[in-house]
């Protein structure tokens, strides 16, 4: 399967620099790319309102559904891979219900891709992505 991940500064720059190295999302809802992504997926990484740039492999996902403890154990487990001290109000991730943890292996910058439209949301599954 093949994913378009839409990552929204300061997290795309963190992620492409090498500092953020787990992808999070993070709903109140069970949404992509919750329990539809797997090991050996395609990424596709785009930034807010740009092209696509990068491409990436997932290595390992995991799946949580939260609760207080659970929030505090990611936090204290993998908030400085997340860069979590850089989220706006990390008091209202604490109100979300689910949480996606993406490590990406094999990320490299790609010629840019226009991806289709996302509506405002910041995953989409795709299967095919036509490449100019």
């Amino acid at each position: 399967m093949e994913h378009i991940a839409i990552i929204k500064r300061p997290f795309s720059t963190l992620l492409f620099s090498g500092e953020k190295t787990i992808e999070s999302r993070w709903s109140k809802n069970k949404i992509a790319p919750y329990k539809k992504i797997k090991i050996g997926d395609i990424v596709w990484i785009k930034e807010t309102a740009k092209p696509i740039t990068y491409k990436a492999t997932v290595k390992r996902v995991e799946f949580y559904q939260l609760n207080e403890n659970v929030f505090e154990n990611i936090y204290k487990n993998y908030g400085k891979e997340i860069c979590m001290d850089k989220f706006d109000n990390l008091e209202s991730y604490k109100q979300k219900k689910y949480c996606t943890l993406i490590w990406f292996d094999n990320l490299k910058k790609v010629k840019p891709i226009i991806a289709p439209k996302s509506y405002g949301t910041g995953w989409l599954q795709v299967k095919d992505i036509k490449k100019n």
